[in-house]
């Protein structure tokens, strides 16, 4: 049985229905980029880095970060959509990132350089959509949960 070895709880600012998650090593030149995102329904993964696109345009959003020891146990409730990729980092250490932005400062430390499976979790897309494009309230509409463990 896996368990659970750190967690960081987070809010983002959802800025053009996007928001990033960045390895300290940062994403290298030549790695997809905010525009290369797909539809509503993707995430994209690169080099020390991946892109999560939003059921919202601009709103505040809960997230969760975990670090495994291995394959990550499923958190508890209805999620409307569950993506799972992977991810090379080069130094394990994690933090959320904004289009333009402030980003908050919490780091999740993985178990050092690699590559991670990535399972995420997320509900509230419609209330997302609702809100529009009205990112100043204080309410977090939508929830993420983001787990990761060693390949």
């Amino acid at each position: 049985m896996a368990r659970l070895l750190a967690a960081l709880d987070e809010h983002v600012t959802v800025e053009w229905g996007k928001f990033g998650l960045i390895d300290d090593d940062r994403v290298e030149p030549g790695e997809p980029g905010w525009s290369a995102l797909g539809s509503p329904e993707t995430m994209l993964t690169g080099k020390n880095g991946a892109i999560f696109r939003s059921g919202g345009a601009m709103h505040l959003a809960a997230v969760r970060l975990e670090s495994w020891d291995g394959p990550a146990e499923l958190p508890e409730g209805q999620w409307d959509v569950v993506w799972e990729d992977e991810v090379p980092l080069t130094s394990g250490v994690l933090r959320l990132a904004t289009v333009t932005t402030w980003a908050p400062e919490g780091t999740l430390r993985l178990s050092g350089p690699g590559v991670y499976a990535m399972r995420v979790h997320c509900r509230g897309r419609e209330a997302a959509a609702e809100v529009g494009s009205m990112p100043y309230t204080e309410e977090a509409v939508e929830h993420w949960v983001m787990q990761f463990w060693p390949r």
